[in-house]
């Protein structure tokens, strides 16, 4: 079974609304769906893949045009990954990778799990075209690209100084706001620095943390940190980078987002005929060989129809004798929805996470539901839950949540680390400033995922995760017949 399932450009026009609402800080929920908004498969497929672009063999594709990168060891690096992901083999992956990643870098993740998502990127994104240079510092240098299938992108490569200034990372970021980005005076970025010093000491979660971040941005102002920064899009980023320097939080940022005429509040989620076409971000629910369910998602929606989705999918898979829940490509979502759809994998009111304030006060706690639609799955069903380093924010909840309840085993790679729920505060008619002001608390570890990320029970690289989880399902099933 495909629930609903067809093929949708990352550049649709529901995508489009959902990026505007994530930078305006119209809410987590936004910014996630606008991440996991990928193209949807065929349920006949054994794993989610990509659309390839059919080009016209007679006319063939003009050479991207030529972009001045330094030349320096950071330019070399930078060109050297546009070269590598116009034809992201393994080898050529590997070797990218052995020559310019960092100590830092490959401690995060392996040079082979490295090399097969530079595969899947590659089929994601398509042919991509260096338009123009955003910044250049030795420790940072964006470019603005157009992706063939993604549309507009920003790729950020930072440099780690204390490691010969070998690649640290790359940052995504896929809307077109550079392209509106004006020269910035001393005056704007002085208002903008002020405002978002402010903002932080009023609101952030850890209010000590918050002076601090507020002090440090000030200080640089006034040191003339900043005079060298050209224009609003650079200035944003750079404040998110020295901010999250210090807080390590990846929800927190300073967003470039001119404000639309007559806007007075950001635009929300898009709702109605967009979201059903998208079947509410549920993917695919099918049966793998084995009688081992299936089901990926992409978001934890809060719509009536998103638990409609749900319901359906569940019922659906309630005769499987082990369930894949495929969280690959979640970027998060709505705590509801969280508790939703756990509701169906356990047998008692349970007590999931809890809100907490700044101020160290609970102000909110989540419990599974008293009752759900329909019948709910067995409580010793084996299950298993595919995470990335993309699973980000309400998914890691999810995550996190069944395997502290030791009620789901984690497959894949660790994920993004970001629990902090966080809202947006325009600064002025060019910038918003997101900032998180509660955070989640585990109810059995008293803590969170927040900068860790959720570690897997089977670290394999996501590519492979499926597989394995498919392998370790086919044990448990075996295992839970002989008892």
């Amino acid at each position: 079974m495909n629930v609903h399932a067809h093929a949708i450009a990352r550049t649709s026009p529901v995508r489009r609304r959902l990026l505007d609402a994530a930078r305006l800080g119209a809410s987590t929920t936004a910014l996630a769906l606008a991440a996991s908004l990928t193209p949807i498969t065929s349920a006949r497929s054994s794993a989610p893949h990509a659309p390839t672009l059919a080009a016209n063999p007679a006319t063939p594709l003009p050479e991207p045009p030529a972009v001045a990168l330094p030349s320096s060891p950071q330019g070399e690096c930078v060109a050297a990954y546009f070269k590598l992901m116009s034809a992201p083999t393994p080898d050529a992956a590997r070797n990218f990778e052995t020559r310019f990643a960092s100590k830092s870098r490959l401690s995060r993740s392996s040079i082979d799990e490295r090399a097969s998502r530079a595969g899947e990127l590659g089929k994601e994104w398509g042919r991509l075209t260096p338009e123009k240079i955003i910044e250049s510092t030795p420790a940072s240098i964006s470019v603005l690209v157009r992706s063939e299938l993604a549309g507009p992108m920003v790729f950020a490569f930072a440099f780690d100084a204390a490691d010969q200034a070998k690649l640290d990372s790359i940052t995504i970021q896929s809307d077109d706001a550079a392209k509106d980005s004006k020269p910035i005076t001393a005056d704007a970025r002085k208002q903008l620095v002020d405002g978002a010093a402010k903002a932080l000491r009023e609101g952030y979660v850890f209010p000590k943390v918050g002076d601090a971040m507020a002090a440090s941005i000030e200080t640089k102002l006034a040191a003339g940190d900043y005079d060298t920064v050209a224009d609003e899009f650079s200035m944003a980023r750079r404040l998110t980078d020295d901010l999250r320097a210090i807080s390590k939080d990846k929800h927190l940022g300073v967003m470039f987002a001119p404000q639309s005429s007559g806007e007075d509040r950001p635009r929300m989620i898009p709702s109605g005929d967009q979201l059903r076409r998208e079947n509410y971000m549920f993917r695919k629910a099918e049966y793998l060989p084995g009688n081992i369910g299936y089901l990926r998602f992409d978001l934890f929606m809060e719509e009536d129809g998103a638990r409609e989705a749900a319901t359906a999918a569940i019922a659906f898979l309630a005769n499987c004798d082990a369930l894949i829940i495929d969280l690959r490509n979640n970027g998060g979502g709505s705590p509801d929805m969280i508790r939703y759809i756990t509701t169906y994998l356990v047998d008692t009111r349970t007590h999931l996470n809890d809100m907490v304030d700044r101020d160290g006060n609970i102000v909110e706690e989540y419990w599974t539901l008293d009752s759900v639609p329909g019948k709910r799955l067995s409580p010793d069903l084996p299950v298993f839950v595919l995470t990335s380093p993309r699973t980000f924010s309400g998914a890691e909840e999810f995550s996190y949540n069944l395997k502290n309840l030791k009620r789901a085993t984690i497959v894949g790679e660790t994920t993004g680390g970001g629990a902090h729920p966080v809202r947006g505060e325009r600064l002025s008619d060019r910038f918003v400033i997101r900032v998180p002001f509660m955070r989640a608390c585990n109810p059995i570890t008293k803590t969170n995922w927040e900068g860790t990320g959720v570690e897997p029970d089977v670290k394999v690289p996501a590519s492979e995760a499926l597989e394995k989880a498919q392998a370790l399902a086919k044990d448990a099933i075996e295992h839970r017949a002989a008892k």
